[in-house]
């Protein structure tokens, strides 16, 4: 209960409670980083070990394709440094990082342009004389 009351006296009552909604529990830690996409990093070294680098993502409907590559090195202990205190060399065929619109409105969805080979039969009833 006390690490809820320091959180939410350190963020404020909205940053907690979106805390407790999408991770179970709020935690305390230095503010590392900010994304392009709006994400949110967090690092207490006082926490436990792997479990001390989190990320409070911008969107509710959060997942895990919103956190750029290099950020995710950063949260899964690859590399120390964060992404904003150096400058990546991107290869010049690299577009830039979007998440997974699976299942969204933002899908791919497949069309025809041919016309179709088989044609569907419609039954028509004649009146009865």
């Amino acid at each position: 209960f006390l690490v809820q009351f320091n959180a939410l006296r350190k963020y404020g009552f909205s940053k907690t409670l979106k805390m407790l909604a999408t991770m179970d529990q709020a935690k305390i830690g230095n503010h590392v980083g900010t994304d392009a996409l709006g994400n949110e990093y967090y690092e207490n070294k006082d926490d436990l070990q792997n479990r001390d680098r989190w990320v409070i993502y911008k969107k509710w409907n959060f997942d895990g394709t919103q956190v750029p590559a290099e950020w995710h090195q950063w949260l899964s202990h690859v590399t120390d440094d964060t992404p904003d205190k150096f400058a990546h060399l991107k290869p010049f065929y690299q577009s830039e990082h979007i998440e997974n619109v699976t299942g969204t409105k933002g899908a791919f969805k497949t069309y025809s342009t041919v016309k179709p080979k088989i044609e569907s039969w419609n039954a028509e009833v004649k009146p009865r004389a």
